[in-house]
């Protein structure tokens, strides 16, 4: 199932971020609670240098749901319009 096989994709890269970057995880979930999982996911990837495309294909959804996330999450986050996403999650921890 292609459902089982991004699972283990997402436990598998979660397993390696977590090992370099728990500080992170604990200060994003806690400033940020109210990201979604997927928001949280694709935050994660942001912050591992993915590009859109990486994303949607680790997380096997479309480019332009990718960036709907990153839409979503910037106005969660309330970040002024000429923040980069990845240059602030950069700046977390």
């Amino acid at each position: 199932m292609v459902n089982d096989k991004n699972q283990h994709n997402w436990i598998t890269f979660l397993s390696n971020f977590e090992s370099d970057n728990k500080d992170f995880i604990v200060a994003l979930s806690s400033r940020h609670p109210e990201l979604t999982k997927s928001q949280f996911q694709v935050c994660l990837y942001l912050r591992s240098g993915f590009d859109t495309k990486s994303i949607a294909e680790a997380l096997d959804l479309s480019i332009r749901s990718v960036e709907s996330h990153c839409y979503r999450i910037r106005k969660k986050l309330e970040l002024h319009h000429n923040t980069n996403l990845g240059t602030y999650l950069y700046s977390i921890v």
